[in-house]
């Protein structure tokens, strides 16, 4: 018996000791510092003007090589998407994404900013702010889904109109109207046809 329990005990040391066996992490510390970017999460530009990646990334204090990536074709009003991407020292890579807004300066949109919602759901609600910067470019937080579908549009005095930017939802295009009169809005959502009217609260 006393064999029998010796045995057990030199097992148990044994898998005790293999257990607390620490796992080698290689080159890699074990507290790692991401990048930390100095950039702007918008940047506005005027129609046929100059649009220049900028951004900074450090890793406690010390500068690391950033790299951009995205399309802004300043000849369009549009709304592009640019990333800004850095590797700490231990291989980790973070990214960080800046709006570009590319308007026209000789475009001035009737004021439609606000608080609107749904006519047919009330609860379904959306803000509509100016891109400051701009004189032509406003931003509303919902224009359909109930929540989640943001998007940009381009005010010429009275007209409404859609400008090139990524839709969630894997959304292709928006028809917008505006009625000056009832000031109510129009959205229909492609490519799956959801239609929504918008009203002031």
């Amino acid at each position: 018996m006393k064999n029998i329990l010796k045995s057990i005990m030199c097992i148990a040391v044994l898998f005790l000791s293999s257990s607390c066996d620490t796992e080698s992490t290689g080159d890699v510390s074990f507290v790692t510092n991401y990048a930390v970017f100095e950039y702007d999460n918008l940047a506005v530009v005027p129609l046929n003007g100059t649009f220049t990646p900028s951004a900074v990334a450090t890793e406690n204090g010390a500068t690391l090589e950033v790299t951009s990536g995205g399309n802004v074709d300043t000849s369009t009003v549009g709304v592009y998407d640019v990333s800004y991407s850095a590797t700490n020292s231990d291989g980790f890579a973070a990214t960080v994404f800046q709006t570009v807004v590319v308007h026209d300066p000789a475009i001035v949109g009737t004021d439609v900013t606000g608080n609107i919602q749904d006519a047919g759901r009330n609860e379904r609600k959306g803000i509509i702010t100016l891109v400051p910067g701009t004189t032509s470019i406003f931003h509303c937080t919902d224009f359909g889904f109930g929540g989640n579908f943001p998007m940009y549009f381009q005010m010429d005095g009275d007209i409404i109109s859609e400008i090139p930017q990524t839709y969630p939802f894997s959304a292709t295009s928006v028809a917008l109207t505006y009625d000056p009169a009832t000031r109510m809005f129009t959205t229909e959502i492609q490519p799956y046809g959801f239609d929504y009217t918008f009203e002031y609260e």
